[in-house]
């Protein structure tokens, strides 16, 4: 399947898609957005409950350029901690039976999961809010809410527009650079 939008010659798809294309104020503020979710300065959910959020979300839109990001790695100052291989194997199957992820990694990709592909019986099961009640505070559930909105919007935008069947790896650190547009502020 081809790109749905023109991609010049000197820039990666991935990059032009989310850098340039829109009109500047929104450009910018999707690229401010993204600073904000990745490096989550106010948030205390930790650095292994956001990537069990986010990778199974990225493995759902298949982009392999996303795919192949480990936050931990690829983002500066995303965690102090390297997290192992099988952590995103068994996010991306969305095993939350995997004695490895914590009850509450577990209990957000859990939330993810459902959010993206059952959310109509979310609102309506007492007993998993129960179980997110007793895990998270109301702040924290209000920044899962808002991180896996951001993923699966912006995630489903990019398979509309092509990413994800036309992606190219390997991506040089230039354009991870590119991506992470740390000349931005946070704030």
């Amino acid at each position: 399947m081809p790109y749905r939008v023109a991609i010049p010659d000197d820039r990666e798809a991935l990059e032009h898609i989310l850098n340039h294309l829109g009109t500047p104020m929104l450009v910018d503020a999707r690229k401010r957005m993204f600073r904000l979710v990745y490096d989550a300065p106010e948030t205390t959910l930790s650095p292994r409950e956001r990537e069990a959020m986010r990778f199974p979300m990225t493995a759902m839109m298949g982009c392999p350029i996303c795919n192949s990001m480990r936050m931990w790695r690829d983002w500066p100052g995303f965690s102090d901690a390297p997290i192992e291989e099988e952590f995103y194997q068994q996010a991306e199957a969305r095993n939350i039976a995997w004695p490895g992820f914590s009850a509450r990694e577990a209990l957000a990709l859990e939330f993810v999961d459902r959010f993206a592909n059952a959310v109509d019986g979310l609102n309506g099961d007492d007993a998993f809010w129960d179980r997110m009640h007793a895990s998270f505070s109301d702040t924290e559930i209000g920044d899962i809410v808002n991180l896996a909105g951001i993923w699966l919007g912006v995630g489903h935008g990019l398979k509309a527009l092509g990413i994800g069947s036309v992606c190219q790896l390997s991506v040089s650190e230039d354009v991870y650079a590119k991506l992470r547009n740390a000349e931005l502020g946070i704030a």
